[in-house]
């Protein structure tokens, strides 16, 4: 590099790990711009941090707008430590010429798919109940649910949906599935019936959500769909909190709608009742906290940033679209920009 880059860094993972990737970055000529406090940050703190700043690396508590993107020109490139990206506003990204990439690694997918199998264990046992309980010197035995045997339905057979169906295997499950356009190949491998949404509720001992987060899925699961499953059923979320609406799934299981849920986030409410069910277990988002999956993420939205000022493109570029129009980065090689055709 001719000169030295300036990153921004917002995601709260990319944060605590700050540390260990400093020394590689600095020998590549990136001077790093991170602190605990950015978890707190607020939109209008946000002027002041990008000046100078060539690279975000996010998603953050706040994300970066329209209004910062046109009053901060050298920002070329807006990079994600996360397979996500519902929250940054790519249209404005794509207009004023400022590459957004993902990190769509597969270990990112395995340790969600672990923890949402930790999520539906726990629940469905009852073990942090138990827990709290022995910790309290109360010796009481509850009575779970079985795993084994029973129906699965994964609502998003992406990558996460489909690590969590091969875990299911070793349960001896039926596997339901629903998907706008399913791995069709990958459904007939390991037997997973493909069906609709209202199907999949209906059947499913256990409704996992695997689905990104947009207008079309925003409360996807509300009071209709939860009035569909079965009173032994329960709800399993460890993609966007946004996805269900909590309103509704704390009536369903109060008055035993559903037999309870397991969910990567905390209740949006603090005083939520659900907080004190033996059939609700909560966890604050930390499915893909995982040190050596966190490392491999945070290292390849880094590594993409670099890409895009070096003008190479990377193979995760979630508005590929900006290369048809005027970059602020430097071209790739192999692209040409339409306007120049």
């Amino acid at each position: 590099m001719t000169r030295r880059l300036r990153f921004l860094v917002l995601n709260p993972s990319s944060l605590d790990l700050i540390q260990i990737q400093r020394p590689w970055l600095e020998a590549l000529g990136v001077e790093l711009l991170g602190d605990a406090s950015f978890k707190q940050l607020q939109a209008q703190q946000l002027d002041g941090l990008l000046e100078n700043v060539q690279a975000v690396i996010g998603p953050g508590v706040v994300s970066v707008q329209a209004r910062h993107m046109a009053a901060h020109p050298e920002l070329q490139v807006i990079s994600l430590a996360s397979s996500g990206y519902e929250s940054e506003d790519l249209a404005a990204a794509t207009r004023y010429g400022i590459v957004v990439c993902n990190a769509p690694l597969r270990s990112l997918a395995e340790v969600v798919a672990d923890h949402t199998w930790a999520l539906l264990l726990s629940v469905a046992r009852q073990i942090p109940h138990h827990h709290q309980q022995l910790q309290a010197g109360n010796r009481q035995r509850g009575m779970g649910a079985a795993v084994w045997g029973k129906t699965l339905g994964i609502v998003g057979l992406g990558n996460v949906g489909r690590a969590v169906a091969r875990r299911a295997v070793g349960f001896e499950m039926c596997v339901l599935a629903s998907d706008p356009a399913p791995d069709q190949a990958f459904a007939r491998q390991y037997g997973i019936q493909l069906v609709s949404l209202e199907e999949l509720l209906q059947r499913a001992d256990f409704v996992s959500l695997h689905v990104r987060l947009g207008p079309a899925t925003e409360r996807l699961i509300g009071a209709r769909e939860l009035g569909l499953m079965k009173p032994t059923a329960y709800l399993i979320n460890t993609a966007r909190q946004q996805l269900v609406d909590e309103v509704a799934l704390t009536r369903a299981i109060l008055s035993g709608g559903i037999a309870g849920a397991a969910l990567d986030d905390p209740p949006q409410l603090p005083d939520s009742p659900l907080l004190r069910l033996p059939n609700v277990v909560f966890t604050p988002h930390i499915g893909n906290r995982v040190q050596e999956s966190v490392e491999q993420v945070c290292r390849m939205a880094y590594q993409n940033a670099i890409d895009v000022l070096r003008g190479r493109r990377p193979a995760s570029v979630v508005n590929p679209e900006v290369y048809r129009g005027r970059l602020r980065a430097p071209y790739p090689e192999e692209a040409v920009p339409e306007a120049s055709l």
